[in-house]
């Protein structure tokens, strides 16, 4: 029982050795499946190498004599030509052979020369003895004959003059005329080629052997067999294949001599075969000594990592017990720390908002930032502490998951603007309206990793980039530096608590060594991944990956829904919004007039100036980004007036919350910020925060209007809202979350976003391609945010890229890019055009160039070629958004129409028209 017990205890360690065994098995299983097939390879490899040159070294010893038999024969024909008698041409037989046999090193093997001329038999030796009565019988001159003027090479036979084995050379002689006059020939001994051929290994083991033209075995180490033809051998298929003219590489089959074999084989030239042939067993030996030494090495490297597994878990259970004393003693220390330094900051804010002496005020503010960093220190090690300590949990909701990316890239793109750096977003496929997570933590991660980014950075860019998989069921964010960078040696400590990359270029950069630490563990507790490339001093790239869960919308809507409690009615109160864009003033003003607010309204910083020193204000709301003067100037000269014009709280109303935008703002002479899309909550807030005390009504008749007018005329609206809940870019419900529910109101600024986007994508189009890079992002800034109001996420996701490539002055991109959302832009003007039922609106397109027309209708026609209709139909929809005149207008659009219906004749003989053109 107690083993038992024990056991159960140690399962973890048990499940490690069961792992650790099954790896040992895998690798050594697959180790030496390819190991034994790259050792195979190189054998084969070589015993090809080895046949070829066997093949070509034999090749070469007969064409020699060949090549020496064609010279000897020419001689003879030549004498004959010249009337030469038998004798005479006895006697140059002799001279010939005896300078072929002076040099014996290069003609090795040969014996003698012989002839057959008009019926007389001559021969190059004294010694003609009588072995030649019939010559006309022998192979040489039957060979001869039957090859008409080719040399003829003799299959091996029985020498008449010693028995001796030889193989000849023989060709027929002929006159001036072309008439046959005899024979030639010559003798070699075939010794010798079979004592080369016996002497052919692979790898030191096997044998090599010689076939005949008829397939006769004349060389092998089994001379029982010399003479036997395959067939003869009970080799029927393999005689076919040869014959065939087939070439063996490691071919496995039974030997001659009954032994499993692997042979390798070669044709030459006069149909002999030579091949070698090695016993299986030898063959693969190397392979299988390789799978003992595996096995012995994995067992070995089995056994020693149990060893250390067993050392590491003792270890390690030693170690969760110290961290969980030092999380809990980290815990208590740091609960007991933020008691007091919450009285210091709740202090220090009061005295801040007192009436002190410069002097004295600057210590307050010196003691107010001190304690806020040591606060931070304090939050960071409570969170890893309650991490290790595992008290620390996830606390999903259901989130708007395109404003947490909006926040972020808000959030750093002044900060990495004011430090001189460019800061990049880019987002890859369908951004996601809603997820299902602990958007707090995510936001911690990223600000804390962008963060590092803009802090550790000093020239370049900073880049964000967001990939929505769903294919993969991931969502990758990438931030990318062009700052010092990580060393090698660092990054495997970088994540580790209380570490920092300790060089010489980040020693007067301050921290704990905790951010990564703790963002590594919110991500893994969330399911996903932190990890991160560096080149140092060339810059750093972090990838987070986390799963994607979908969000509900309507769980949004529900948690923040309007607090009945902090409702508001102020009638009294005199506002001021201030915005460039129409439609954005008309949202505002009219989510204010829901609490009773008759705001007033200025298109222009330099209107907002007249304004406020004509009229009394309790507050103005200021747009951040406007045209000729923009918000921050504006307000530096509102503060210049005197008297009770210099008393009204300006709030910032801008798209972008960025870090260090409430400094920013307050050094400019701003009170606060209020982000757009405006939401009625954060309104309210600002409203109780800094209106006069007295003009506020508290009570929850605001709601109850909303809710009455919610109820009131839905049947009216029932007709024109089907339609626009049709419009593919439109979000209705993000739309009228944004309007605080108040459907008629977002029918209403719906209706007049329509009016106004055609003069809003003409003056973006006006200032892309006059190269007004700066007033593009002051437009498309604001288009964003219009975007945003009506429930136009996906649009308003493509005008965030826009305004972050144009604030970095990316004229390129936003030139590549604009195209593509003025398309989108327009098409979504046609569609409110049903929705609200305008008549006769005749869409200005921007004038396209025909460089431009040419150069694109080039690419679409080879797109057509290639029977890509996928790229064909982008570039034509990209012409479409530009203006080239009716007659290529109608023909870019019905070469649109017949791509999109596979007719890749009509729509590539519409373009070459429009070219034509």
């Amino acid at each position: 029982m107690k083993l038992l017990s024990r056991l159960k205890a140690e399962s973890s360690l048990l499940l490690q050795y069961l792992v650790v065994v099954i790896i040992a098995i895998f690798m050594v299983t697959t180790s030496f499946f390819f190991t034994s097939r790259i050792v195979n390879r190189n054998i084969i490899s070589y015993g090809e190498e080895v046949i070829m040159f066997s093949a070509e070294t034999l090749t070469a010893y007969l064409r020699a004599h060949q090549a020496t038999f064609e010279i000897v024969a020419s001689s003879i024909e030549d004498l004959y030509y010249n009337n030469t008698d038998t004798e005479i041409i006895e006697m140059e037989l002799s001279r010939l052979a005896e300078i072929i046999l002076r040099n014996d090193e290069k003609y090795r093997g040969f014996l003698y020369i012989y002839a057959i001329i008009n019926d007389e038999f001559v021969h190059s030796s004294d010694n003609t003895a009588e072995w030649e009565q019939e010559p006309r019988s022998r192979p040489w001159y039957r060979g001869a004959y039957e090859s008409a003027g080719s040399v003829f090479f003799t299959d091996p036979y029985i020498s008449l003059d010693n028995n001796d084995v030889v193989m000849s050379l023989s060709r027929m002689l002929y006159d001036s005329n072309g008439a046959a006059f005899g024979v030639l020939a010559f003798d070699i001994q075939f010794s010798l080629i079979r004592d080369y051929v016996n002497d052919i290994h692979l790898l030191n083991i096997g044998y090599g052997a010689l076939l005949d033209s008829e397939l006769r075995v004349i060389v092998h180490i089994d001379e029982s067999i010399f003479g036997s033809s395959l067939d003869e051998l009970g080799f029927h298929e393999l005689a076919t294949r040869l014959r065939d003219g087939y070439q063996f590489d490691a071919f496995r089959t039974v030997s001659f001599t009954g032994v499993d074999s692997v042979f390798f084989s070669r044709k030459l030239f006069n149909d002999w075969h030579i091949y070698i042939g090695v016993p299986v067993e030898e063959f693969y030996q190397d392979a299988n000594a390789m799978l003992y030494v595996l096995s012995g090495t994995g067992l070995v490297s089995m056994l020693l990592l149990c060893g250390i597994l067993t050392f590491m878990y003792a270890a390690k259970k030693r170690s969760d017990e110290a961290s969980r004393l030092k999380s809990s003693f980290l815990a208590n220390m740091s609960h007991e720390i933020r008691t007091p330094m919450n009285s210091i900051l709740g202090m220090s804010d009061l005295l801040l908002n007192s009436q002190l002496p410069e002097r004295e005020m600057g210590y307050v503010n010196d003691i107010h930032t001190s304690a806020h960093s040591l606060l931070s220190i304090i939050n960071d090690i409570l969170d890893m502490s309650k991490v290790e300590a595992g008290k620390l949990e996830l606390s999903p909701v259901h989130y708007d998951f395109h404003a947490l990316v909006d926040n972020v890239v808000s959030m750093f793109m002044l900060t990495a603007k004011k430090k001189g750096l460019e800061f990049r977003f880019e987002y890859f496929g369908e951004m996601p309206e809603a997820q299902y997570g602990d958007d707090i933590k995510l936001r911690q991660v990223l600000i804390n990793i962008c963060g590092n980014a803009v802090k550790f950075t000093e020239s370049g860019f900073i880049e964000f980039k967001v990939d929505i998989l769903p294919d993969q069921n991931n969502i990758i964010f990438r931030i990318k530096d062009t700052g010092i960078g990580i060393r090698n040696e660092d990054i495997p400590n970088l994540f580790q608590t209380f570490e920092q990359s300790k060089t010489e270029k980040n020693r007067y950069i301050a921290g704990t060594g905790l951010g990564l630490a703790i963002s590594k563990k919110f991500i893994e507790m969330m399911g996903g991944c932190i990890s991160v490339e560096s080149d140092y001093g060339r810059g750093s790239v972090f990838t987070i990956i986390i799963p994607m869960a979908a969000g509900n919308v309507d769980e949004i809507r529900q948690t923040e829904k309007f607090d009945n409690e902090n409702s508001i009615s102020a009638p009294q109160a005199k506002v001021l919004v201030v915005d460039d864009n129409d439609f954005n003033l008309r949202v505002a003003a009219g989510l204010l007039g829901l609490l009773d607010i008759n705001a007033g309204t200025a298109l222009s910083g330099k209107e907002a100036m007249e304004m406020v020193s004509n009229n009394e204000y309790d507050i103005v709301f200021m747009d951040h980004m406007m045209p000729e003067m923009d918000g921050i100037e504006a307000t530096a000269e509102i503060r210049k007036l005197k008297g009770r014009h210099e008393k009204p709280a300006i709030i910032a109303l801008t798209a972008n919350a960025v870090q260090g935008a409430k400094e920013m703002f307050l050094a400019s002479g701003f009170n606060g910020f209020l982000s757009k899309p405006i939401e009625i909550p954060d309104l309210v807030k600002i409203l109780i925060k800094w209106l006069p005390p007295e003009k506020i009504i508290y009570t929850s008749e605001t709601q109850i209007k909303i809710e009455e007018t919610k109820a009131g005329n839905y049947e009216a609206l029932d007709a024109v809202f089907s339609k626009l809940d049709s419009v593919d870019d439109i979000n209705t419900e993000a739309g009228l979350y944004r309007m605080g529910g108040h459907k008629e109101m977002f029918m209403d600024y719906t209706r007049l976003f329509h009016e106004k986007l055609k003069d809003s994508y003409d003056k973006m189009a006006h200032f892309i391609n006059s190269g007004d890079i700066k007033n593009f992002s002051i437009a498309v800034h604001a288009m964003k945010s219009s975007l945003a109001s009506i429930g136009a996420t996906s649009l308003s996701n493509m005008a965030l890229k826009l305004e972050s490539r144009s604030n970095d002055e990316d004229r390129e991109y936003c030139e590549k890019e604009f195209p593509g959302f003025l398309k989108r832009l327009i098409q979504l003007h046609e569609s409110l055009s049903l929705v609200f039922q305008t008549k006769d609106i005749v869409f200005e397109k921007a004038k396209g160039s025909a460089e431009f027309l040419r150069d694109n209708l080039v690419k679409a026609a080879e797109a057509v070629d290639n029977y890509d209709s996928d790229a064909g139909i982008e570039i034509l929809t990209r012409l479409l958004a530009y203006d080239f005149g009716n007659e290529d207008n109608e023909l870019l659009d019905n070469a649109l129409r017949a791509l999109k219906q596979y007719d890749y004749d009509g729509a590539r003989d519409l373009m070459e028209k429009a070219l034509r053109l």
